[in-house]
């Protein structure tokens, strides 16, 4: 399935619109294999790339849109679902810790001595 994507994603490309995204595209791939190479990976960091990363290929589609397929349509409302899931993942885990946080905070009074 993922050669069928990336086959058809390539058929619509133009040659300066790949080379204006590509070097975007990269940085932000080369920064998601960085914080997947982390020792303590953060959820929030590695979220926060695969985000931008997945915006900046939903970016590259939508250039090309007039001369996409089906099939890269399809793709490019994968990618956008996948986008928004994440997001919405994203946001549901700050409030989390914003509440631990204030939890935390009410819960140990501080010693006077």
């Amino acid at each position: 399935m993922a050669t069928t994507s990336s086959s058809s994603s390539v058929s619509c490309v133009s040659s300066k619109s790949a080379a204006a995204a590509a070097p975007q595209t990269a940085y932000a791939l080369f920064m998601h294999r960085a914080e997947l190479q982390r020792k303590c990976v953060q959820f929030a960091q590695l979220s926060e790339t695969k985000i931008q990363l997945t915006a900046l290929l939903i970016d590259e589609l939508k250039q090309r849109m007039a001369n996409c397929s089906y099939e890269d349509l399809q793709i490019l409302v994968r990618q956008t679902e996948f986008k928004r899931s994440l997001e919405k993942k994203l946001r549901h885990r700050r409030k989390q810790l914003k509440a631990l946080a204030k939890l935390q905070k009410v819960s140990i009074p501080k010693r006077v001595q």
